[in-house]
């Protein structure tokens, strides 16, 4: 499945990366290709293909998760994309 999830949050760039780069342990297996733009300070734009949506869904609402959610003020939008041909 095909996902894009844009995040806004009162923080920077390099508070993203950090909280991203320390999930990608929790996110193998699951998310097998994704591109991630920052769109500003504070929003960026991550699109992935992702396996097992289930297991997504149990990263992205873990304890670690909403504890960053929450001190960032972070709030994610998530689209799942289809290809047009």
């Amino acid at each position: 499945m095909n996902v894009c999830i844009v995040s806004t949050f009162e923080g920077t760039t390099e508070d993203y990366m950090e909280m991203f780069n320390a999930t990608k342990e929790s996110t193998q297996g699951i998310m097998q290709e994704y591109d991630l733009g920052i769109v500003r300070e504070g929003k960026v734009m991550l699109m992935m293909q992702i396996s097992d949506m289930s297991k997504m869904q149990e990263v992205m609402s873990s304890d670690e998760m909403q504890a960053w959610d929450e001190k960032f003020n972070c709030v994610d939008e998530i689209y799942i994309l289809d290809k047009m041909n």
